[in-house]
């Protein structure tokens, strides 16, 4: 009886909290792509693209853009013009740098160029990508490889990479070796490497995303969204799962179960991990893992090879995971300025040769709605073409990573019209689960301002990786890192913008009131104002000090009081029931 009567009050708390929360937000996590047609068994490529593809891809070959990025392709293969199979190994004593170590995408690099010339070379240089891994050979960043990775989130993008190039060899190869490869992928299991993350990583493990809870505990735990790892582990899974469905010689029943529990994972991760604005639970290094490494690519996948699209959906969180950057990011010089970096990790934020921060345009790409791209398109020609192209790494193609390269040349999108980001793009959005807000005035060059702020302490796992809330506004203008202002914790009062962001007033959890103008009515391009106290002009309105700070002018507008009314130029600025207003 007593059971029974928890049982009723567990429910009756649930159905208050479901009432006093309000309707739950059912929009569609995807829709289904009306053009999908379903790979047949045995049917590749299917992940990164299909082969209904194949023309336009070769069409794309023979742009400069695909013969740019083709060349450097070619390098990252082995070292020279990808015509060998890579002979540059990591070891124990030695490993060696620059272009064309072996790592888990050269499969996928070499498959790409099968894809586009029919030569089986690159396909059977593919299949000694394989026997090498089965064999043992590590990537050229120890810590992946197909053998004994380290724990599941190593092996995660191992397999999944792994998995794309055994969908682009496919065809290329005989029927024993398509099954002997994919077989491996399908039976996947491996230990791990790592004492600390010392669980045996399968394709359920991953999917479900299982993390070994230390070698104190000797139990595993599942690895909540909010962790890195999650995002690394239930992408490769995608890759890797849609990969071999339907092969005759898998457990179909066993594969089609973990493809429903790698979908629901795919969701979590910008659920419980990132927020709808692109915010992740650890901060921004961490999410860059969680997102670049095999995440996005695997929802490129879904789409492809199970016709579910998670970009053009109005939820927006899949897309903000690629979007944020060009938002929060100034470019001088060619060397992007990402300021704060908030949370731990902060090396992978922008670490454009590795893993963990490279990609942001070869695989974001692929991750936005075709509008966004030709936004994302605009802040690379702008910023970063002539410096990549410079250094001979053309098209977000700087990581020594193959796959990285195979990406770029799927995704990128050639002959498109680059548009300004402000055509399709407000100039401020917020992360309305992590309290997160963002401002950018423009995108025209290196003198932008990037304002931002987080409200809410946020965690991952176990609270070893965290973000603490801001104590003040955070500007990045005119090369300047400026913290401004003072700003409380927690969830705030009020939210408005106007004219696509080019206005916005936002009032904190303690009534402090803040209001952005990029109207430039005040006579200035940035306005911003505050009831706490800051540096700037400050005048009384009704009673509260409200101050006034124009960062990138030089001579400050003068700020006027009329009535009740703070005046600065053609705008108006009133306090009503406690919010800032911004009137012309």
């Amino acid at each position: 009886m007593r059971w029974r009567k928890v049982l009723v009050l567990l429910f009756v708390s649930i159905s208050c909290l479901q009432v006093s929360a309000g309707r739950a937000d059912e929009r569609p996590w995807y829709v289904r792509d009306k053009s999908f047609v379903a790979p047949q068994p045995g049917e590749h490529p299917r992940l990164l693209f299909r082969r209904s593809d194949l023309p336009a891809l070769r069409k794309k070959a023979q742009t400069p853009e695909g013969k740019a990025i083709l060349k450097r392709l070619r390098l990252l293969l082995d070292g020279k013009s990808g015509e060998t199979m890579t002979a540059l190994f990591r070891s124990k004593d030695k490993t060696p740098q620059g272009p064309g170590v072996y790592t888990i995408g050269h499969a996928a690099g070499y498959g790409l160029l099968y894809q586009l010339t029919g030569e089986k070379k690159y396909a059977r240089f593919g299949a000694e990508c394989f026997e090498r891994a089965l064999a043992g050979a590590p990537d050229r960043d120890g810590r992946y490889g197909f053998r004994k990775p380290g724990g599941p989130l190593r092996a995660g993008p191992s397999v999944g990479w792994y998995a794309v190039g055994y969908d682009l060899c496919y065809d290329g190869w005989d029927a024993a070796d398509r099954e002997k490869y994919g077989r491996a992928i399908a039976e996947y299991s491996e230990p791990s490497s790592s004492k600390r993350e010392n669980l045996t990583s399968d394709l359920e493990v991953l999917a479900r995303g299982t993390r070994f809870l230390g070698p104190y505990f000797r139990r595993k735990r599942r690895t909540p969204p909010g962790s890195n790892h999650f995002g690394m582990q239930i992408g490769g899974a995608s890759l890797a799962l849609l990969a071999v469905s339907g092969e005759k010689w898998v457990d179909r029943k066993r594969i089609a179960k973990l493809l429903g529990v790698a979908e629901r994972s795919m969701i979590r991760n910008v659920t419980e991990g990132f927020g709808d604005g692109g915010f992740f639970a650890e901060g921004d290094g961490t999410g860059s893992m969680s997102s670049q490494i095999a995440y996005l690519s695997a929802v490129r996948a879904w789409k492809n090879a199970a016709g579910k699209d998670f970009v053009n959906v109005a939820r927006p969180n899949v897309r903000m995971l690629t979007l944020k950057w060009i938002y929060q990011t100034d470019v001088r010089e060619g060397k992007p300025d990402f300021w704060p970096v908030r949370g731990r990790y902060r090396q992978n934020v922008w670490s454009r040769k590795g893993l963990s921060g490279a990609g942001y345009f070869a695989i974001g790409m692929g991750a936005v709605s075709t509008e966004h791209q030709s936004a994302m398109k605009w802040f690379y020609d702008e910023f970063l073409s002539e410096s990549d192209a410079a250094a001979g790494q053309p098209y977000d193609t700087a990581s020594w990573y193959p796959h990285l390269a195979v990406c770029a040349f799927v995704n990128w999108p050639a002959g498109m019209k680059a548009k300004n980001p402000v055509e399709s793009l407000p100039l401020c959005y917020r992360d309305s689960k992590y309290g997160f807000y963002v401002w950018r005035n423009r995108w025209k060059d290196a003198d932008d301002t990037v304002i931002s702020v987080l409200l809410n302490r946020t965690e991952g796992y176990g609270g070893y990786l965290q973000s603490a809330p801001d104590k003040s506004l955070h500007l990045n203008a005119m090369g300047k890192h400026i913290q401004w202002g003072k700003v409380v914790a927690g969830a705030p009062k009020h939210w408005r913008t106007w004219s696509q962001g080019r206005r916005s007033s936002l009032t904190l959890s303690d009534g402090t009131c803040i209001a952005v103008d990029f109207t430039g009515a005040s006579g200035a391009d940035v306005m911003l104002a505050t009831t706490a106290p800051a540096d700037g002009q400050t005048v009384d309105i009704g009673g509260r000090k409200l101050t006034f700070y124009f960062p990138t002018t030089r001579k400050a507008p003068k700020v006027k009081v009329e009535d009740s009314t703070a005046l600065v130029g053609k705008q108006r600025i009133t306090i009503e029931e406690g919010n800032l207003v911004l009137m012309r």
